[in-house]
């Protein structure tokens, strides 16, 4: 059975006459004739009472012609839905970033999917950058928010803004610098410090600018989480680094002081990743384009302190 049978089957029903249809498709009644005892005999059933007047359905016919009316509509139907998934897409999209980053961007981010499409859900995962690229790298999120990577392989990656890092503590620590200055990578790594783990992506910053200054980062304590590293931080067990933006409050309450790093200011990149191995979806595009967009306006209200990336900065996504 295939869509050209069901369609001479309905023609002819709807005609009431074998003739009156093979004008109308456009062939020969008995080769007509022919596709409904194919479709009988397939079937095992009789579709069609023949007499005198014409052809009618039997009862197996008329079920026959409801189910395909409803196959032949949504056939019919079906290059509207494709199309319309570009403007109108549906369904959940995984998007992975580090908690630093969702704070700022993942509340924004789900509003404005939730009014402009409705039909995509959000599922919103939160980790440190590089446990985000390994489950985008499984197919674990369809979109991530990351830093640079040392293996771009098998992604899609955009470069969207540059942020500063800085150095930060509570006040009255080892460091005997003014608030606000900027201190060199040599001091910054003669302190005690709290980091990530090797493998993440602020991590291999620290460990390159340590590099160019020939000394080796030694941190005191490694922890792969942005809200303990603040909650030790706090403690004033130890200094860490961060984004001004990540730390803007503590700072306007006065808990943390923080200093640039030099001698050539530290700075990081985020990029907006997928994989380029696997199959992009509509509803994953418009997000990431949303992302974009989202960003950009936190950026140029001042939430998110840092420069946009040329792109991005034009407007352009």
């Amino acid at each position: 059975m295939d869509v050209r049978q069901l369609r001479y089957f309905l023609a002819i029903v709807e005609a009431g006459s074998l003739s009156k249809a093979a004008g109308q498709v456009g062939v020969a009644q008995p080769a007509l004739s022919q596709h409904v005892r194919h479709l009988e005999a397939e079937l095992g059933v009789t579709l069609l009472n023949r007499n005198a007047r014409g052809v009618t359905p039997t009862d197996a016919g008329e079920r026959l012609c409801r189910e395909a009316r409803a196959i032949l509509n949504q056939l019919a139907d079906l290059p509207q839905q494709v199309m319309g998934a570009v403007t109108n897409p549906i369904g959940e999209v995984r998007i992975g970033m580090s908690g630093t980053v969702s704070e700022l961007v993942g509340v924004p981010l789900i509003e404005a999917a939730r009014d402009r499409y409705p039909g995509i859900r959000i599922r919103l995962v939160e980790a440190m950058s590089g446990h985000v690229l390994d489950w985008l790298r499984r197919g674990e999120v369809d979109v991530a928010l990351v830093y640079a990577t040392s293996d771009p392989k098998g992604l899609e990656i955009t470069h969207l803004l540059t942020e500063d890092l800085c150095l930060f503590g509570r006040p009255g620590g080892q460091l005997d610098a003014p608030k606000g200055t900027v201190v060199d990578m040599r001091d910054v790594v003669g302190l005690q410090l709290i980091t990530p783990g090797p493998t993440h992506g602020l991590r291999r910053v620290l460990d390159d600018a340590a590099a160019v200054v020939g000394v080796p980062l030694q941190p005191a304590f490694e922890v792969d989480s942005y809200g303990n590293i603040k909650r030790l931080a706090r403690s004033g067990i130890a200094y860490a680094v961060l984004t001004p933006t990540a730390i803007a409050r503590e700072v306007g309450e006065g808990v943390f002081e923080s200093w640039r790093i030099g001698p050539k200011l530290l700075r990081r990149n985020i990029y907006l990743a997928h994989s380029s191995e696997r199959p992009f979806s509509a509803a994953s595009g418009v997000v990431s384009d949303l992302a974009r967009e989202v960003i950009r306006r936190l950026v140029s209200d001042g939430v998110w302190l840092a420069d946009l990336a040329g792109d991005e900065q034009a407007g352009r996504s």
